[in-house]
């Protein structure tokens, strides 16, 4: 009898409920950034018709604004989108680097919004997303899906 591999149809392995959930997430935390980066892009190319310090408030906005357009979220949105793609397919370096990725941002994040004295919900909605998703990843099932593999 011939050696049947853990392969689905179409010679792909089938990939595990954990890790379809945890990529849905990355691609959604993606989509939501890149959304965030454009919005806030097309806010500092309008030049800034709403200007909170000027009104009596704090220099948040422009940062965040400026923060998320110009230096990280449109980025990040992509290296988002190609670690869930390299995650689905099992590859280990891309389960790692998530890992810490997903540490980092339910570490930062709190510290960067208590610092910049940020609503709370900049500080609880990051935390729990990335608290769910590192979970999902760390799951036996997930974790032998991205196990180290010889290709034979």
């Amino acid at each position: 009898m011939p050696y049947i591999d853990s392969m689905a149809a179409g010679g792909r392995r089938s990939v595990p409920m954990q890790v379809r959930i945890a990529v849905t997430g990355f691609n959604a935390v993606g989509a939501i950034m890149l959304t965030l980066a454009l919005t806030a892009l097309g806010v500092l190319l309008s030049g800034m018709q709403v200007d909170p310090v000027t009104q009596g408030g704090t220099g948040y906005l422009d940062f965040i604004l400026f923060f998320n357009a110009v230096l990280f979220l449109s980025p990040l949105a992509a290296v988002l989108v190609f670690l869930g793609i390299r995650v689905k397919r099992g590859e280990h370096w891309a389960w790692l680097a998530s890992l810490v990725f997903w540490a980092f941002t339910g570490t930062m994040t709190p510290l960067l919004a208590w610092v910049l004295e940020a609503p709370l919900s900049f500080r609880l909605i990051p935390v729990l997303c990335a608290a769910v998703i590192f979970t999902l990843l760390l799951t036996p099932q997930a974790r032998t899906h991205c196990a180290d593999q010889d290709d034979d």
